[in-house]
């Protein structure tokens, strides 16, 4: 339960929420435009260079406290099951029957996890002077892809097809296979990967060339990250590869000690470095705006309860398979078995981060109405990191002065097809609340669900 609690439900309320991309946006999700629209405070980890301008030129402050997001989607599963294992967490127990059905819907297909909260963020933005911002925000993700034949073993256990014989070991269960394989062999193509660690970012963004038809805005966020969790395994080319440093919060344990312990049940900080964002934003007529960004340049070391996957042979297992959809509670037993797994100790690993680059235009049709497009791509396949890019477009819509609606569309990274739409309320201009969903037709489809939605209730704006 406090796995879930960590990788699921961070986010105030226990909703699932999404905002992996705009990194805790709701003006950004409903429409999935983040690299050339969003302003102040939202832009770090964006695109620094949109601290220079200001979406809201009346209000040069802004403060907001518990903005945040998350997601679950799986085009394994359909919805009404992502609903009851993710929403209503509800316990189930798979029958052997239910595990063969679901290794079948696992095998070569995706589930991916994602959540940050924005703890507090603060914006001070002047033409002359430039803008600074800082955050606190918290991010976790969590993926995975198993091949067929680990997918029969993750939720079959010593039933799957591999085990030809069982036997009773010390009063136990055991199934055996009489022609083993290594893990590598077996899970040739299999990825899992999460990580957790908060941020603390603070940035700078200001115009360098400005007329009346051309400016030039460029910024840089720099930030120190605390590391409290990563997995990252990987088979490629049948070749098992992984290492672990999790935080005593997470309660789990290897059969093997390490010279990296973190004693303690506390949620205890296994890893720190450093990275940074830069950016540079083009306003053409005073009507466009192109934006190019890097971020999530740097690297964390790990130095807490770190241990490294060594391929092994499988000729015998105890384990019983999956009983249910909450992947991070089974994934955590799973990776705890010695007879799958062979963790050995290490005294620290220092990775880099899943640095991306992002590329958006923006065009204002008026005051608070704009189209654009985004693309983000990821630039390595470090734990954390999309799979594949994502393109999406969208706009931003001001239907009355206190209400501006969004939607889109989008395709890439570890989700399907979605559209996005959202919805922000201005009161008085100077309090904001804003609401929107990752992927609005998973609400009336069954299968590739994208649960989500973004939201942010303490959004102020503050004017001179």
């Amino acid at each position: 339960m406090k796995t879930k609690i960590l990788f699921l439900s961070l986010i105030f309320s226990s909703i699932i929420v999404t905002a992996q991309k705009e990194i805790s946006s709701f003006s950004a999700t409903g429409s999935g435009v983040a690299t050339a629209f969003l302003s102040d405070y939202q832009c770090l980890g964006v695109n620094p260079a949109n601290l220079g301008w200001q979406r809201n030129p009346v209000a040069p402050i802004h403060l907001s406290l518990l903005e945040g997001g998350a997601s679950v989607y799986s085009d394994a599963l359909m919805k009404n099951e992502l609903m009851r294992d993710f929403i209503y967490n509800k316990k189930t127990h798979f029958t052997l029957e239910q595990k063969v059905d679901a290794a079948l819907a696992f095998a070569n297909n995706k589930f991916s996890m994602n959540a940050d909260v924005a703890w507090l963020s603060f914006s001070y933005q002047k033409p002359k002077l430039g803008g600074f911002a800082f955050t606190v925000r918290e991010r976790t993700t969590f993926n995975s892809y198993f091949n067929d034949e680990f997918a029969q073993l993750v939720f079959q256990g010593y039933s799957a097809p591999y085990f030809d014989s069982l036997a009773i070991v010390n009063g136990d269960t055991a199934g055996f296979s009489s022609m083993p394989k290594t893990l590598g062999e077996l899970a040739n193509g299999t990825k899992i990967s999460g990580t957790w660690y908060r941020e603390y970012v603070i940035g700078y963004g200001r115009s360098f060339i400005s007329s009346d038809n051309f400016k030039l805005y460029a910024g840089i966020d720099v930030k120190y990250l605390s590391g409290y969790g990563i997995l990252d395994i990987k088979d490629e080319n049948k070749q098992l590869s992984g290492f672990s440093a999790l935080s005593p919060f997470l309660n789990v344990s290897y059969a093997n000690s390490t010279p990296s312990i973190t004693s303690g049940s506390g949620m205890k900080s296994v890893g720190s470095g450093f990275g940074f964002d830069i950016g540079a934003t083009v306003e053409l007529f005073k009507k466009l705006k192109i934006g190019v960004a890097l971020n999530d340049i740097g690297s964390i070391t790990w130095d807490g309860n770190v241990y490294e996957a060594k391929d092994t042979v499988v000729n015998m297992v105890y384990n019983q398979g999956f009983y249910s959809f909450q992947m991070i509670d089974e994934i955590k037993k799973l990776i705890m078995d010695s007879t799958m797994f062979n963790w050995q100790g290490k005294s620290s690993h220092k990775v880099a981060l899943p640095a991306n680059m992002r590329i958006g235009v923006n065009y204002n049709l008026s005051e608070r109405t704009s189209v654009g497009a985004d693309c983000y791509i990821p630039v390595n396949d470090n734990a954390g990191s999309f799979d594949k890019a994502i393109i999406g477009v969208g706009a931003n819509i001001g239907l009355w002065k206190f209400l501006t609606a969004s939607v889109g569309v989008g395709f890439g990274g570890n989700y399907g097809f979605v559209v996005p739409l959202g919805f922000v309320v201005n009161v008085g201009d100077k309090w904001e609340i804003g609401i929107a969903s990752r992927d609005a037709v998973t609400f009336f489809k069954k299968s590739n669900p994208t649960m989500s939605a973004a939201l942010g209730f303490l959004r102020f704006n503050i004017g001179n």
